[in-house]
């Protein structure tokens, strides 16, 4: 028994914020701290299919209920036409997030803790009963506990009614199994020290507000297939298990995690409370030990734990979900969120391992922009192989790995040569050196929503951020192959990646051809992008420059191959500090422009058409960072321009004013972790999804880098 009432300072009151879970596979857990689901994305169980980002409801939740000699407590608590039922609310007295969500309940005169918690590695979830004496209550007295699942077969974007799932049933002592689950073969549910008994019903209308809000599908069915009925005493758990099983009726994981063991679906059901404790221990210590990473950063440690959350192992291989609830593998999205959620973490078997998931599937030069749920690769991406070779440079320059890099090197020749001959998406190197991409009908870059079919946001051309991407790229490949010749190396390289293993050629003699490539890429963006008093151009096309404040701009400005003017920069960071900085992010278009929509919200229609037109990005925060660094580090001297930090004491003040907002962690839509988005207008509401990759990565290498350089004294690097 967890201590409920000991000293924890972690406790919240109960409310509409969110909390989630992850099994490290794709799967989650996820509902709000009051436990009435809001979202067709809350459900106590969603477990992954063929890929880590194809999710399937298994478990909705547990409609639980406490009886005893002085009363009854429902203590669920759900959203019906008209009215809020059971309303398990009023018993609730607090909710806490640590070490995982945890319900107390007051029943009577004993304190009722519920906890839910997954295994990373392990599809399932664990949900912990604990009993409490309180006063004028009997050492020994026991209660009953009725548990009835509500359950689910259906793929996480949709809803369902009555009649969509009908199951065959089979009924044990202390356990029931759905054979015939969308996910897996067969959904068990699994409760110690319960009786089981079969009572199907389905329980309809479920309403999920947070989706009638954005113009979606809001109310469902589920199915109940009975209920398990068990006697709990103080000091003794109940526990009960939701998780899939194979058709030869073994838990659905060939070795329990962290134990080396083969476990039979009969000893599973026998000894569950045991595997249940172990399991959670040694999921607390794991915790713990990436949160020891931090060094004692105890804001760093947080985001440490959000950015675990990402990180996911499946057959493919390790991979990194962009962001919950609703979204899987992106290819730019994970070599943007690379960096902070691996590098900065230390996790460099698993970078490689990521590096080696997409470098796999690179065709025809393109990294996938994301892997379609069970569909595999897209590839209507212009920036993912260039955001690619850059968080490989930002890996050999944190760990030091050359042989790895080496690894790569002809995967990045691939990407390099597709582009300046042409390839897919009509990318092509112009005769100035610089990258062309698209049309008007295309979205190849970062802000890529369509609405009703158009994209909202059109960015074809010479995209800023794009070309400035490029022209880094030639630069560190002219170095690699460099750094190839001075070892001496000549020849072919052996590849084992992709449908077609074996060895290519690289002419490393010619390294000078990249290099000055990029030189000359480089002197034609100074000539063409630069836009005096505002910074750069957000791109140019057909017609010629385009003259919108975006902050696309900033990415251009970090990138040091540019070789920008300091004047360039200085105006890059006050057009973002007057005219898009946010309390929630960088606004993606200046208010007074044509085509700015400040407030996300709405209906599909309404929020794709928002998204890149004045929506706020916590991610953003990255690149304004690393422009400030570039400026602190080109000029000393402090210049005037308003909110331009003056030294590194100056840069770790700024930062974390700019930074207060969105890392107040646990106030944040979902508790400890960073959204997606906000509206770019007052009261700035976050919005998208709750827990999003880059939002989280950029964070904890802004912070990574000041608790670095606060410790050697010095600017950084």
């Amino acid at each position: 028994m967890r201590n409920v009432l000991g000293k924890d300072n972690s406790w919240l009151k109960p409310s509409l914020q969110e909390w989630l879970e992850t099994d490290g596979r794709g799967g989650f857990s996820s509902s709000t701290s009051c436990g009435i689901h809001t979202r067709r994305y809350h459900g106590w169980l969603f477990l992954a299919g063929k890929d880590p980002g194809e999710r399937w409801l298994a478990l909705s939740k547990i409609e639980d209920t406490c009886t005893g000699p002085d009363g009854k407590w429902e203590l669920s608590s759900n959203l019906y036409p008209g009215s809020t039922h059971p309303d398990g609310i009023r018993h609730l007295w607090a909710f806490s997030k640590e070490p995982f969500p945890r319900f107390i309940f007051r029943v009577g005169k004993g304190i009722l803790q519920r906890e839910i918690f997954m295994v990373n590695g392990m599809p399932g979830v664990f949900c912990i009963y604990s009993l409490t004496e309180a006063g004028g209550m009997s050492g020994r007295e026991s209660r009953t506990l009725v548990l009835r699942p509500l359950c689910n077969s259906r793929f996480y974007h949709h809803t369902v009614r009555e009649g969509s799932w009908n199951p065959r049933v089979l009924c044990r002592e202390n356990a029931v199994v759905l054979e015939g689950h969308s996910a897996w073969d067969s959904l068990a549910l699994v409760c110690t020290a319960g009786s089981f008994t079969g009572e199907a019903r389905w329980y309809r209308n479920m309403i999920y507000p947070l989706e009638r809000e954005r113009g979606l599908d809001y109310t469902e069915d589920h199915l109940s297939p009975g209920y398990f009925t068990c006697q709990i005493k103080p000091g003794e758990d109940v526990v009960l298990w939701a998780g899939p099983v194979s058709g030869q009726r073994r838990v659905c994981i060939s070795r329990l995690p962290g134990t080396g063991e083969n476990v039979s679906f009969n000893e599973w059901c026998q000894g569950l409370t045991d595997y249940a404790l172990r399991l959670r221990e040694l999921e607390v210590g794991r915790r713990r030990r990436i949160q020891a990473g931090a060094g004692g950063n105890k804001l760093l440690a947080k985001l440490y734990l959000a950015a675990d959350q990402f990180i996911v192992k499946a057959k493919a291989g390790t991979s990194i979900i962009a962001g919950y609830h609703w979204f899987g593998e992106w290819g730019r999205d994970t070599f943007i969120s690379l960096p902070g959620l691996l590098l900065n973490t230390r996790r460099f078997s698993e970078a490689k391992d990521v590096f080696m998931r997409f470098a796999g599937q690179i065709q025809g030069g393109l990294v996938p922009n994301c892997f379609v749920e069970g569909q595999g690769a897209a590839y209507n991406s212009v920036d993912a192989s260039l955001w690619f070779i850059d968080a490989l440079a930002k890996y050999e320059k944190v760990s030091g790995d050359w042989e790895f890099v080496k690894q790569l090197i002809p995967k990045i020749g691939e990407i390099i040569d597709n582009y300046i001959t042409g390839t897919g998406n009509g990318i092509k190197m112009h005769s100035s050196g610089l990258l062309r991409a698209g049309n008007r009908h295309s979205q190849l870059t970062w802000m890529d929503a369509r609405a009703d079919g158009v994209p909202a946001t059109p960015r074809d051309g010479f995209p800023v951020e794009v070309n400035a991407l490029w022209i880094r790229a030639l630069s560190l490949y002219g170095n690699w192959l460099k750094k190839l010749a001075v070892q001496g190396w000549y020849g072919k390289m052996r590849t084992d990646m992709g449908s077609k293993p074996g060895e290519i050629g690289i002419d490393i003699t010619g390294h000078m051809k990249y290099s000055r490539l990029a030189l000359k890429a480089a002197k034609q963006f100074r000539r063409l992008f630069i836009w005096p008093g505002a910074g750069l151009y957000d791109r140019i096309d057909e017609k010629g420059t385009v003259p919108e404040i975006r902050p696309n701009q900033l990415i251009a400005g970090s990138i040091t191959e540019l070789f920008l003017p300091r004047q360039a920069l200085v105006e890059i960071w006050a057009t973002v500090f007057d005219k898009l900085l946010s309390p929630h992010g960088i606004r993606t278009l200046a208010p007074f422009s044509t085509g700015y929509q400040g407030r996300y919200a709405g209906g599909p229609r309404e929020r794709d058409g928002a998204y890149h037109q004045g929506t706020a990005w916590p991610w953003l925060f990255g690149p304004l960072f690393d422009l400030s660094v570039r400026l602190l580090e080109t000029e000393p001297v402090f210049d005037g321009t308003r909110g331009i930090p003056e030294n590194r004491p100056g840069l770790t003040e700024i930062t974390h004013l700019l930074l207060s907002h969105v890392l107040r962690l646990d106030n944040n839509t979902c508790i400890g972790t960073i959204f997606e988005v906000a509206s770019g207008d007052p009261p700035f509401e976050a919005g998208g999804t709750v827990s999003q990759a880059w939002s989280v990565s950029e964070a904890i290498r802004i912070l990574s880098f000041l608790d670095d350089t606060a410790e050697s004294g010095k600017p950084g690097t």
